[in-house]
Formats: C-alpha cells, sequence, structure tokens
C-alpha cells in the first residue's frame, strides 16, 4: 500500500514538472550570447521564471492571440513571476513574439525568434536590459490553415529580471 501511495505521488510530482525544450535552450542560449557581444553578462536560468514564461505562452497559444497581458488571476509578467517565485525583483522585462516558420530546423527557429526581437527597438532594448541577471524562456506551437495551406508558427514569451543588490 506505501509503495502505491508513493507511485501515485511521484507520478503526480512529474506531470507538473515544467522542461526546458531543446529550442529553448538554444533561444536562451543565442540571447546570452548576444549580451556578450554587446559586453553584458549572461543571464541565469530559473526555473521559477520558466515557470512563468510557460504559463504566458500556452494562454498565447490557447488564444491565438500575441499579448503581455493576460485575461486571468496573472494578468501581467510581474504577477506571474509572483506565482511562481518568492524571490524579489527590482527590474523586469517582458518580451513576446509570432513566428511562422517553415523549416524544423531548432537553429533556424531559434534565429527568427532572435531576429524578431532584435528589430523591435523596445524588445531589443529590453533583452539587452543592463541590470538583468535572471530570465528564461519558452515556446509553443500553433498552426493556422487558410485556404488548404497550414502554416506553423510559434509563439514565444521571455522575461528577464534582477534581484535586488
Amino acid at each position: 500500500m506505501k509503495r502505491k501511495i508513493i507511485s501515485i505521488l511521484l507520478t503526480v510530482l512529474t506531470l507538473n514538472v515544467y522542461s526546458q525544450t531543446p529550442l529553448e535552450s538554444k533561444v536562451f542560449q543565442k540571447i546570452n550570447d548576444y549580451r556578450v557581444e554587446k559586453g553584458l553578462n549572461r543571464l541565469e536560468w530559473d526555473d521559477a521564471t520558466y515557470k512563468s514564461t510557460v504559463v504566458h505562452t500556452e494562454y498565447m497559444v490557447k488564444n491565438n492571440e500575441l499579448c503581455h497581458t493576460e485575461n486571468s488571476k496573472t494578468p501581467s509578467f510581474t504577477d506571474r513571476i509572483s506565482l511562481f517565485s518568492d524571490k524579489n525583483y527590482i527590474a523586469g522585462y517582458e518580451n513576446v513574439n509570432k513566428v511562422y516558420y517553415t523549416e524544423n530546423s531548432i537553429d533556424k527557429i531559434s534565429d527568427l525568434i532572435l531576429s524578431s526581437w532584435k528589430s523591435s527597438k523596445g524588445h531589443n532594448s529590453a533583452m539587452l536590459g543592463k541590470r538583468c541577471t535572471i530570465g528564461a524562456v519558452s515556446c509553443g506551437d500553433i498552426s493556422e490553415s487558410k485556404e488548404g495551406y497550414t502554416f506553423n508558427f510559434k509563439y514565444s514569451t521571455l522575461v528577464l529580471w534582477a534581484k535586488p543588490d
């Protein structure tokens, strides 16, 4: 009986674990490389921040809507960070995007995501936040059909922030 209870608990815990995908890892690596190229520090990956980005990316995919706010109990990225983390932060940014892709290459899709943020003055500035030390990124898929054709998109959410000194 004890073994069954432990097995059930472990299964439930495993199902609630968020796991970074290879694409998310590649995007985060490229963001850090870009920051270093610009003379900035690398961001530290944070699992709690990742959970907050997953919640928002899933919201955008579900609603097929590119947005920063949600009609939910966590309308802003700061609310989502607070939900998963007990850490204080002093500066924070959220980048979101939706990119169309034709090839399933992780390298090419990560380039599209990064390029999208680089080409937006506000998103680029956030990605290069000097005080930011912590971050995470999540990506989600959506396909849209139009006139017999299927179009594949990636929604992405990046959150960066800094701990108090």
